[in-house]
Formats: structure tokens, C-alpha cells, sequence
């Protein structure tokens, strides 16, 4: 097998690792941008879109992070198969509080900054050269992408988001990188706190140059547009419809649900579930997700189970620390 072919295993992986239906209009390059981040999102089948109201927004939906009360760090491990793992990394910061907004169900912040980092790796690939099938020793593959996010606070209803990213893919000596960039818009309909808060959220993810290995073969990025509505439909209920569509996939439409109760003085639980059809293509209980977590004052841990039918269960955790 050859690098061209170890690469092409690699890239079927990663294609299959987000269960997108291929269209004929082909593939995209930097699969790995569509594997999320945190595990709560990752439990409610990253429908979070309208959430967007931690760290983990810099990936969903930037215009989210000025409802962050306070600087937050976010960290997440997610244990896919064959060995492929994937972490995240976002320190985000609101700042800039507006006067007057004591109602306001966010702390009332006018800007926010957040610096992410997302890393996927595979580790001893086993290189074979010709037609030998006798492995001649072994390489690594990482997929890497580093994004900086700005969000402003339009109103008190409206707030705006950006992220710039640089991508960068390495396989062996092969290398290749593109620019990148995200938009997204939350629109709070009811930001009143003695309401049911009903947020309307969009954003437009991956727009950006091409990559590939060769420069002669490039493939453009997963260029990926969502809309969603969330809403709390009781006291620690909350409900996230995403409506989404990626370049090189069939439409799809991601559920997720999350229950929340305080155990005792400072603490938390959480239970939740989700399903999305991007990933019908894999299996029975494709789609399907689930978890849960506990909140303190400063931290919450969560977890995710994400099924990819035949390919096996994947695990998503994460620490989210509060300053």
C-alpha cells in the first residue's frame, strides 16, 4: 500500500468518523471539522446552535460567548475507533459589560474573545511501499485546526460572532494547510428572565480556501450552514432543533434535549439525549446520544456516547473550569 493509499484509509476514516452521506457532488477535505466539541453538545447530538451558551459556542455558534457570566476554559477528549482520538481546547472571555441590563438573562456582557485549538490524531500507520502487503515500518496523521473568536453584543436580543481558523493537515512528510473562517448570528426573542427564553440562532462554518497534501490535489472544505431555535419548555428543561446542511452531504436535522437539577448547595446534575440523521447512514442506533454531567460553583464534567453503528461507540468527555 501506498502513502497516496494510506492516506485515502485515513481519509475514509475520518469521512466515515462523521457519518456524512455522500452526494455526488463529492467530498470535502478536513473532515475533522464537523466532530464538534464539548461533551454537552456532544450528548444533545450537537444540537446547539441556539444553546451556545458556553465555551464550547466558539465552535457552534460565536455569537453565543457574550452570554458567558465569566471567563471559562473548556477541554474535551473525544475516544473514537481505530485508535483515532480527538481533543479541543477554548478559552473564552467576556468582557465590556453593558449598564442597564440587569434582566437580561446574560450577565449583560458587550464583547467576547475566545482562542481555540482542535487536534485529531492517528498514530502508527503501518507504511508499506509497491505491492507489498509487509509493513516497512509506520508513520503518524494529525489533523489540526487553531481559531480565534470575537462576539458583540448588537442588543440585547441580537449579538454577532467570528472566528478565523488556520487549518493544518499533516500524513507522514506530507503536509497541507488552508485559512478558514465562521459567522454566526443569536437572536434572543424573549431575553427577559421571568420568561421562557426562545432563542433563534444561525451560523455558517468552514468557508475558507482548499487543502490537500498536493497542491495539485485539493479538496475545498466542508463548508457547513445551520439554523436552529432553542427554548426552555420548563425550569431546567431545555429543547435545541438544528436544521444544518455540509457541501458534501444530504440535509439533515439534530435533536437535543437537556434536563437540569440542583442535587444541593453548589451542585448539579444533568441528564441528556439527542438524536441526528447524519449519521442514519451507519445504523440502527446511529444518530442516537446520550449523557449527562455535574456542575459546580467553577466546573462542570460532562460525558458523551456517540454510536457510529458498525464502526463502534465513541466517547466524549470534557472539563469546563469557571474564573
Amino acid at each position: 500500500m501506498t502513502y497516496k493509499n494510506s492516506a485515502f484509509l485515513l481519509s475514509f476514516l475520518l469521512l466515515a468518523g462523521t457519518a456524512s452521506a455522500a452526494t455526488s457532488r463529492g467530498t470535502s477535505g478536513a473532515q475533522f471539522l464537523k466532530l464538534g466539541s464539548g461533551a454537552r453538545a456532544g450528548a444533545m447530538a450537537d444540537a446547539f446552535t441556539a444553546v451556545a451558551d458556553d465555551a464550547s459556542a466558539a465552535y457552534y455558534n460565536p455569537a453565543g460567548l457574550v452570554r458567558l457570566a465569566r471567563p471559562q476554559l473548556s477541554g474535551a477528549h473525544s475516544a473514537l475507533f481505530q485508535g483515532v482520538s480527538y481533543q479541543t481546547l477554548t478559552f473564552a472571555v467576556p468582557f465590556g459589560r453593558s449598564e442597564g441590563r440587569e434582566r437580561i438573562e446574560t450577565e449583560g456582557h458587550k464583547h467576547a474573545f475566545a482562542v481555540s485549538i482542535y487536534y485529531l490524531g492517528v498514530g502508527e500507520l503501518e507504511r508499506r511501499t509497491g505491492d507489498s502487503t509487509l509493513p516497512v515500518g509506520t508513520f503518524d496523521a494529525a489533523d489540526s485546526a487553531y481559531a480565534a473568536s470575537y462576539a458583540y453584543a448588537a442588543s440585547d436580543r441580537l449579538s454577532l460572532g467570528v472566528t478565523g481558523k488556520y487549518i493544518h493537515q499533516s500524513i507522514d512528510s506530507y503536509r497541507g494547510s488552508a485559512m478558514a473562517a465562521d459567522l454566526g448570528v443569536l437572536y434572543r426573542v424573549n431575553p427577559i428572565i421571568s420568561e421562557r427564553p426562545v432563542t433563534l440562532g444561525g451560523s455558517v462554518r468552514n468557508m475558507g480556501n482548499r487543502i490537500g497534501y498536493v497542491a495539485s490535489e485539493t479538496d475545498p472544505l466542508p463548508l457547513t450552514v445551520v439554523g436552529g431555535v432553542a427554548a426552555a419548555l420548563s425550569k431546567g428543561f431545555t429543547v435545541d432543533l438544528d436544521l444544518g446542511k455540509a457541501r458534501d452531504t444530504d440535509p439533515y436535522v439534530a435533536l437535543g434535549l437537556e434536563g437540569r437539577r440542583s442535587l444541593s448547595e453548589g451542585i448539579g446534575g444533568a441528564l441528556r439525549a439527542g438524536y441526528t440523521s447524519s449519521r442514519r447512514e451507519n445504523g440502527t442506533l446511529s444518530g442516537v446520544t446520550a449523557g449527562g454531567g455535574l456542575s459546580f460553583t467553577k466546573a462542570a464534567f460532562d460525558f458523551a456516547w456517540m454510536p457510529f453503528g458498525a464502526l463502534g461507540d465513541a466517547f466524549r468527555f470534557s472539563l469546563l473550569v469557571k474564573f
